[in-house]
């Protein structure tokens, strides 16, 4: 995994190299799970930080792609003897998404697929027992890093506005096209990752 994950950041790097603008971005993700098995989770909030580069096919049509480490998962709320427990899975994913990029006039529209490699994958349990005037809760943690395929795929959808200082911001929707489960106790089961990006960057070669 590591080295399909480096070969693709060299073929990338390598193709930045010749980009017509580069930069750099970063925001806050709103992120869930969607599908039959998805249940009641709520969104989730967490972050994205990464790079791109553009290459312009005319002056309103460019390819652009990314380079980004993005927190997903989601947050599913449950009351058992008494008790309320939260769980909260937070997915840790290199996503590189590969769109068609529109500009016009400061705006921009984007769209296209994305490949996402999982880093990271954890489990997050809060439960809080109320007795009386006492509240306690306890949190517990646990590794899922193995328990998701390690390859998600999925498109990307957006708009935004750029100056022509190269600030920008862009808001865009993330949507899986592939269930994300492999082994653990959602083993077979429907679920996907979605959600919201709100993003700040700075391009330069605009």
């Amino acid at each position: 995994m590591k080295k399909l994950v480096t070969g693709v950041l060299f073929a990338l790097m390598a193709g930045t190299a010749t980009a017509q603008s580069v930069g750099v971005k970063g925001g806050l993700n709103y992120t869930t799970f969607k599908g039959e098995d998805a249940g009641k989770y709520e969104y989730r909030p967490a972050y994205t930080v990464g790079v791109l580069a553009r290459q312009g096919v005319n002056e309103l049509i460019g390819i652009q792609t990314e380079v980004l480490y993005t927190s997903k998962g989601g947050k599913i709320e449950n009351t058992l003897d008494g008790n309320t427990i939260e769980s909260r899975t937070r997915l840790n994913y290199l996503d590189i998404p590969v769109l068609l990029s529109v500009q016009l006039n400061g705006l921009f529209f984007e769209l296209g697929p994305q490949a996402s490699f999982l880093l990271k994958g954890k489990q997050i349990n809060e439960t809080t027992t109320i007795s009386g005037s006492r509240t306690t809760t306890t949190k517990t943690e646990v590794d899922i890093t193995d328990n998701p395929y390690p390859i998600d795929f999925g498109y990307a959808a957006g708009l935004g506005y750029r100056t022509a200082s190269g600030l920008g911001i862009g808001l865009r929707y993330n949507g899986g096209i592939k269930d994300i489960d492999d082994e653990g106790a959602l083993e077979g089961k429907s679920r996907r990752n979605a959600g919201f990006q709100l993003t700040l960057s700075y391009t330069t070669g605009y």
